[in-house]
């Protein structure tokens, strides 16, 4: 398992093919998508909580947030990681917070 986009126990095989298309960092997305990819993410872990629930699901529920010029890459975000569990949401989450506040995005944004 690589080690890269999250600690070892969060790193699963779908999360491999993220970083297969995205890189090791998910360095391929800028740091707006990454912002609205937690905020994704974040959606999906509390509905899951409340009924079974589907990533491409909370994307469309997501879309008035969404700028139109990111809706594609969000969406084939989505498709990638479609039976996503909430222990990998969680994981992706962590890295995602820590590149944007320590990591490649956070450059971007100052």
């Amino acid at each position: 398992m690589s080690k890269d986009l999250v600690s070892y126990y969060g790193q699963t095989a779908r999360i491999d093919q993220l970083v297969e298309k995205y890189g090791a960092y998910l360095e391929k997305l800028n740091a707006e998508i990454k912002l609205l990819l937690r905020i994704i993410l974040s959606t999906y872990v509390f509905k899951c909580e409340l009924v079974e629930y589907s990533i491409t699901k909370t994307l469309e529920d997501c879309t008035l947030i969404i700028p139109e010029s990111n809706s594609q890459d969000l969406n084939d975000i989505c498709i990638q990681l479609e039976g996503l569990t909430v222990d990998e949401a969680e994981s992706i989450l962590d890295a995602l917070q820590y590149q944007l506040h320590w990591g490649n995005a956070q450059k971007i944004m100052n």
